[in-house]
């Protein structure tokens, strides 16, 4: 896997170093989850990258390269920054995917994005739940001690043991998680219903976000949407990243052509 930056916050995907670029009518763009980095999610990367000319990711404050910067104050603030950045080196129609915090700031990003004029084919939300739901409190996250964070990252599954045996990583990665996690706690989603069609994924084992959470999506676009479970806990698509990526092919014209059809018996829809 080869990433090149193109600003701070927005990396382009190449399967291999040196892969040419084509001419893009369609750009996917990926949101990695809260603590994670534009090199934590490799198999979306590799798996999303045949519904689009280009494939892109974003690379937060705070972490990996930008490891020396600030966490961002807000969801709005970074999803501000982005949202310049997305429009000012991308063509084309938009695929946008996040999974858990990167799925509330896709939200955000779609409606910056379609205010300026821009075309989002599809938003992708993965494992995240709307901020009506939301169960975090600041000051409980803010009050957590070292073993409370290893003990979620754990039960996230959200990084490797060689993470949590080095103390220097594993210090950096409860930096991330807690700046992130805060983000998601204090965000209030903008108001207004996208204008896209929306699919919205999640496992089927995942302890926190549950059906009803994932249906909770459909109220906030005007477009049609589709939710859909596949096999797995929070993370299921490290296993099942194919399995989506397929799911995103088959829903591109299904979702933005007359309508969306009926995939699993675990699915909720509206057209």
């Amino acid at each position: 896997m080869a990433l090149e930056p193109i600003t701070r916050g927005l990396w382009r995907y190449r399967g291999v170093a040196g892969e040419p670029s084509r001419p893009a009518t369609r750009t996917v763009v990926v949101a990695p989850y809260g603590g994670g980095s534009a090199y934590s999610v490799p198999e979306l990367l590799r798996h999303v990258a045949p519904t689009a000319d280009e494939t892109l990711v974003l690379q937060y404050p705070g972490r990996g390269p930008r490891i020396g910067e600030q966490p961002t104050a807000s969801l709005h603030d970074l999803a501000d920054q982005l949202a310049q950045d997305i429009d000012q080196h991308t063509v084309g129609n938009l695929v946008l995917l996040g999974h858990s915090l990167g799925g509330l700031l896709c939200f955000e990003l779609a409606h910056r994005l379609t205010r300026s004029g821009r075309h989002v084919e599809l938003v992708v939300i993965s494992s995240a739940q709307p901020t009506a739901f939301k169960t975090l409190c600041a000051d409980e996250i803010e009050s957590r001690g070292v073993e409370q964070w290893v003990a979620v990252l754990r039960e996230e599954n959200a990084v490797t043991e060689e993470i949590l045996d080095d103390p220097e990583m594993l210090r950096l990665a409860i930096q991330a998680i807690r700046s992130d996690t805060l983000l998601v706690a204090r965000h209030v989603e903008s108001p207004q219903p996208l204008p896209c069609p929306m699919l919205i994924v999640g496992g089927d084992a995942d302890p926190d976000i549950t059906p009803e959470h994932l249906r909770g999506w459909e109220d906030l676009t005007l477009g049609p949407a589709t939710t859909t479970l596949l096999p797995g806990d929070h993370f299921y698509y490290r296993d099942r990243a194919a399995e989506l990526g397929d799911l995103i092919r088959q829903q591109l014209p299904l979702l933005c052509g007359a309508g969306s059809a009926p995939m699993c018996p675990t699915q909720g829809e509206r057209g």
